[in-house]
């Protein structure tokens, strides 16, 4: 026993030694690194690189972070991960810069021309849970050293010319499962349960002919808002729904509509102090909302006879069960959506009931505001994702954000307070800006979450390696 205390010490010197001299070198990577999994990682010394396997290394880092980026990575992991990969190969000496539309590395070692590459990195709003798990496992192995660059330019290979786990079709039915789940938690019946789905069907499918047309964005999500209300009050008139039931139908199709990716990552960037990249999607997120009040707007006409139930209605509350039940289902329905696997699906089951459960018990138990009983749910959906990550190998954004819509997305009163802003009913205004404080408070919860879970993995991390007092 005391052989293995003083190896343990002696190897615990010997990385905290390691460390320590990287902190000293002011081109250590080390400050980018912290708070991310690789902030313990002690890299290889660095070395002077010929300007062709630099430009090697820097074409897969921006390949990597191109890659986590459409799969719907936080920018800073994509940082993180550039930096760690050509750290782990012995690239010192290197800068990158993300913005909303382009990766930019350089490696510019004292002397030396500089080598500088950039590439694209496209639309900002993205999902594919397996393909991000997929990759953050193949950085770790980098930078672990697991794997030698030919080793990884294959594996990544395989990642970007890879299959979606499901078939598109199979992936919308996991959408039409969740617009089924969501009406029944904004307080739909049956039979508006059963409409919801096949509005979203044919709602998806609309925009995405349109976009296959060429047409920008900002008009299909407009064409989209639009055909939705047309669609539904359609079938008010034809009195095959009441117009309670057709609020909840359209509440859960305006909540697959909302850009989750782009208000959580918003306010991880904006945090996180990656300023060109909010600004970005902050840009992003206001052309959509706008693109939704005017698809409203277009067909407003239709709407002109809901103005008493836009003042008066108050959808009923689900029982309890009821609530987690559809919240568990729903969560089920987005992971397959998001092209989750089924190793997803348990977790992020999991942190969709206890979003939904933490965020009835702070309204209904403890009578406070929605916006801070949606703030708190956040907070523990992303503590418990992260602090789970290293076990289950699953990153946390692939369980969070499909439990999100699960769970805690307003999705009714986003609704009602569009619809009430549009027939100036009075009030309307400091409902909306409440509403989408709410939407914002997700985006809060959710970093907040993510760096208590980083601090306890790193208090837990630091708690086993250090021994509490050196042997004799």
């Amino acid at each position: 026993m005391r052989h293995v205390l003083q190896k343990r010490w002696e190897a615990t010197r010997a990385r905290q030694s390691r460390l320590q001299w990287l902190r000293q070198d002011d081109r250590t990577l080390l400050d980018r690194l912290y708070g991310t999994p690789f902030e313990d990682v002690v890299f290889p010394p660095a070395r002077t690189m010929e300007d062709a396997e630099a430009v090697d290394v820097l074409d897969f880092a921006l390949r990597l972070g191109r890659s986590l980026f459409l799969a719907g990575a936080q920018t800073r992991r994509i940082e993180s991960s550039v930096v760690a990969v050509t750290a782990a190969w012995g690239m010192a000496s290197q800068e990158v810069e993300i913005n909303a539309r382009s990766l930019l590395v350089q490696y510019a070692p004292k002397g030396r021309r500089p080598v500088v590459m950039l590439r694209v990195v496209g639309s900002d709003d993205n999902r594919d849970l397996m393909r991000l798990t997929a990759l953050e496992r193949l950085t770790t192995k980098i930078a672990s050293g697991q794997l030698s660059r030919e080793a990884a330019h294959r594996a990544l290979g395989q990642i970007e010319t890879g299959a979606r786990r499901w078939p598109w079709w199979f992936a919308l039915s996991g959408g039409a499962v969740l617009a089924a789940m969501l009406c029944v938690l904004a307080s739909g019946t049956l039979r508006a349960a059963t409409v919801s789905p096949v509005t979203f069907l044919l709602v998806d499918r609309g925009g995405w002919a349109l976009s296959r047309s060429g047409v920008p964005p900002f008009f299909v999500t407009a064409a989209k808002t639009s055909l939705l209300v047309t669609l539904v009050q359609a079938l008010v008139a034809a009195h095959v729904l009441s117009r309670p039931e057709a609020a909840s139908v359209i509440a859960a199709n305006v909540i697959l509509l909302l850009p989750i990716f782009t208000v959580v990552s918003l306010t991880e960037d904006a945090i996180n102090g990656f300023s060109s990249m909010a600004a970005g999607r902050a840009v992003s997120l206001l052309s959509f909302l706008t693109a939704l009040a005017c698809g409203f707007l277009a067909v407003s006409f239709l709407l002109l006879g809901t103005d008493t139930d836009a003042r008066s209605t108050a959808l009923v509350p689900l029982p309890v069960v009821l609530t987690l039940l559809t919240s568990a289902i729903g969560a089920l329905g987005n992971t397959v959506f998001m092209d989750g696997g089924l190793r997803l699906i348990p977790p992020a089951i999991g942190v969709a009931v206890l979003g939904a459960g933490a965020k009835l018990t702070v309204l209904n138990a403890l009578g406070w505001s929605v916006i801070l009983a949606t703030g708190i749910a956040t907070v523990l959906m992303g503590l418990v994702s992260t602090v789970l990550a290293p076990s289950t190998d699953i990153p946390a954004r692939a369980v969070v954000v499909p439990g999100i819509a699960g769970g805690v997305l307003p999705g009714p009163d986003l609704y009602r307070s569009l619809l009430q802003w549009l027939l100036d009913v009075k009030g309307a205004g400091a409902y909306l800006v409440s509403t989408m404080m709410s939407v914002a408070a997700i985006g809060i919860g959710v970093v907040l979450g993510t760096l208590l879970g980083s601090a306890a993995g790193r208090l837990r991390h630091h708690l086993r390696l250090v021994p509490t007092e050196a042997p004799d």
